[in-house]
């Protein structure tokens, strides 16, 4: 083994091309056989099958190259030169991995060919078998290491990274911005199912999880908001809270919060809905044909968060913040909406704003408020015309200029024939109705790539205009392979 990833290879090299492929799969698989083996006799059939499963994928990889490395550097995983990249429902096991390492000690795990299930299961009982009480806790399990004569797997003592500090700082503003959003989807969907299980529910993690996208908000906004338009089948409600946080934080830096204000307005918007664990199964989409006791659950939801957070540990100074907005986000500006007012009072500004985008982000989604998503632009429309009655002219305007007449997830004809993905908004006055937009391939004889609609020739005329929007669905477009 080296003593850590080398330059960048070839794309033609098999081994890297096999890396990007399977890597994923190798850390998940790692991932599941440790946790198996937690939960089962090593001698058990499910532990087998996992040492298997890994097994066939070590063997894929192990055609291209005869033996090769996977390195921890700071957070993240390498296969050789190849960073292992992930999504939303791998997480969970990359930074079970990831601490599983950390805990040991352990920097790098390499495997030749010569390995079989058998050794798999045998470095796992030593890996799992280590005193992480130990003065040394990797050269403890190097000794156990040692002694099972294990001849297709090796370890590799954890290093501090030498050629960079602070890797965090190595990854550009828009990795670091996709890695908090991220985070914060699964420390929602950890509060979320510990309480909806009965479970002793902390909400520091999801602390640390806000202040990310706080931090993420003054330097890659627009990445968080083209995160927050990407609507996929898993994990509903738990990007709908991440959803709100970020498009909430988008507007109360437009309003001029302060740094902690933004940070107690982020917190109160990722636990807005809380009240909703525990609902009965799809009661929220089926919202136009509900009856009656259908809705009084649905109404109830606001009080039942209130008593929820007052159950949780760790909120501190966000805590009334939070029980205020879960009370409040589904009030009217004009005094309208529920639970019923008793007497007119004037909504918390933190309220007023994920009043907004809660709003926008269950109407541009399936199954918060209904079955059927609105398109974005369609979605801000209406929310336009209700302003000053359903919400508070002030956030909404700064939500409207923060997405743009053609809101991110908005497909769009232009002028020159070509079809796009509305990626990013524009930039200043002029920004608000001409976008950044992700060409399709072959609409209008585009090769696809990105433009900027409010690029100008050298008369000072337009390249191109939006004519009109689009119905994803009559299209038969899925925008959000744009939008990743």
């Amino acid at each position: 083994m080296g003593a850590g990833p080398r330059g960048p290879a070839g794309l033609g090299d098999l081994f890297n091309i096999k890396a990007i492929s399977l890597g994923k799969a190798l850390v998940n698989q790692i991932a599941i056989l440790l946790k198996v083996a937690q939960m089962h006799s090593l001698q058990n059939v499910a532990v087998e099958h996992a040492a298997n499963s890994l097994k066939a994928t070590l063997d894929e990889l192990l055609e291209a190259q005869k033996s090769f490395s996977l390195y921890l550097i700071g957070d993240y995983f390498y296969l050789e030169d190849n960073r292992v990249k992930y999504g939303v429902e791998d997480f969970a096991n990359f930074e079970f991995l990831a601490g599983e390492f950390k805990s040991r000690r352990l920097g790098a795990v390499s495997f030749n060919a010569s390995v079989e299930p058998s050794e798999l299961i045998a470095f796992v009982s030593v890996f799992l078998g280590t005193d992480l009480g130990a003065k040394d806790v990797y050269q403890d399990m190097a000794r156990r290491l040692a002694g099972a004569g294990l001849s297709g797997v090796a370890a590799e003592e954890f290093k501090a990274v030498t050629e960079v500090q602070d890797f965090e700082s190595t990854i550009d503003t828009a990795k670091a911005a996709k890695r908090a959003y991220i985070r914060l989807v699964l420390r929602v969907r950890e509060l979320m199912d510990g309480i909806a299980n009965g479970l002793p529910a902390d909400t520091r993690k999801l602390k640390r999880a806000v202040q990310a996208v706080v931090d993420s908000a003054y330097k890659n906004e627009p990445v968080l908001v083209r995160l927050s338009a990407i609507r996929r089948g898993e994990d509903v409600l738990s990007r709908h809270y991440a959803n709100v946080c970020v498009l909430s934080l988008g507007v109360g830096k437009r309003l001029g919060l302060s740094k902690f204000q933004m940070a107690r307005l982020g917190m109160a918007a990722a636990l807005h809905d809380i009240g909703r664990t525990g609902m009965p199964e799809g009661t929220l989409e089926r919202v136009l044909d509900m009856d009656e006791e259908a809705t009084a659950v649905l109404m109830d939801h606001p009080r039942n968060g209130v008593e929820t957070l007052l159950r949780l540990k760790g909120l501190n100074e966000s805590a009334v913040s939070a029980m205020i907005v879960a009370y409040e986000h589904h009030r009217n500006v004009d005094g309208s909406g529920y639970p019923e007012q008793v007497e007119p009072k004037e909504q918390n500004i933190f309220s007023r704003v994920v009043r907004v985008a809660d709003n926008y982000d269950a109407t541009t989604s399936s199954g918060i408020y209904g079955r059927f998503p609105v398109s974005p632009d369609k979605a801000l429309a209406l929310m336009l015309r209700r302003s000053g009655t359903y919400y508070d002219p002030e956030p909404l305007s700064a939500f409207a200029r923060m997405m743009g007449a053609y809101p991110v997830g908005s497909l769009l004809l232009l002028s020159d024939g070509a079809i796009g993905v509305v990626s990013e908004p524009g930039d200043g006055e002029e920004g608000y109705a001409r976008p950044r937009v992700t060409l399709l391939p072959g609409a209008g004889g585009i090769d696809g790539g990105q433009v900027d609609l409010s690029e100008k020739d050298e008369a000072g005329r337009y390249l191109r205009d939006a004519v009109s929007t689009l119905s994803p669905m009559k299209a038969n477009v899925n925008i959000y392979r744009y939008l990743v």
